[in-house]
């Protein structure tokens, strides 16, 4: 068969399926690269989820194990700005400043900012509350600011954090679960 004698119509239908096939084609790869990073970026969120969880913990142990103190414990608890759990409650705000610098500054993919936003807002949250009872060392001081920390505040933070990743999870076909199973491997 001799190509010259093929209609030029045929040749522009040719070209036009070729050409559909190879948008078509990248529209997919770049849709699929997409999704590859999204799912990547997503399992950091997902690690960082998991330790402000484990701030919020601490947090909400350190108040309740105060709770439970006798006089001479607390007494000590206000006066001694090296006290453990003041050293813990000044470690949780510290990682908390830190975790909400990390997710403000994050390069993400457009769809997962709301979940970062809402874990950022979450760990400053966390971190504001842990930080109430600060280094001073007048008692006073010490017993009103940790009469002021709102362990409610911190945990509703938390679980709009938390429902955020989850949806996003779900958008991506994320098991989390499999990400750490039940321990973190990130």
């Amino acid at each position: 068969m001799d190509l010259a004698s093929i209609p030029e119509w045929a040749w522009w239908i040719a070209a036009g399926l070729g050409g559909a096939l190879v948008a078509a084609g990248g529209y997919f790869g770049v849709r699929a690269a997409y999704r590859r990073l999204s799912r990547r970026h997503l399992v950091q969120l997902v690690g960082r989820r998991e330790g402000v969880l484990a701030s919020r913990r601490t947090l909400e142990a350190v108040v309740r194990h105060l709770a439970d103190e006798d006089h001479e414990k607390l007494q000590s608890f206000a006066e001694h700005p090296e006290d453990e759990d003041r050293k813990a409650l000044k470690e949780v705000a510290r990682r908390m400043e830190i975790t909400t610098e990390e997710l403000d500054t994050m390069p993400l993919p457009r769809s997962l900012w709301p979940a970062a936003t809402a874990l950022a807002d979450a760990a400053y949250v966390i971190g504001q509350e842990a930080g109430r009872v600060g280094e001073s060392g007048n008692p006073e001081e010490v017993f009103l600011s940790l009469a002021e920390v709102d362990i409610v505040r911190a945990a509703e933070a938390f679980e709009a954090a938390d429902s955020r990743v989850r949806e996003a999870s779900e958008r991506f076909d994320l098991d989390e679960a499999a990400v750490y199973g039940g321990g973190l491997y990130i």
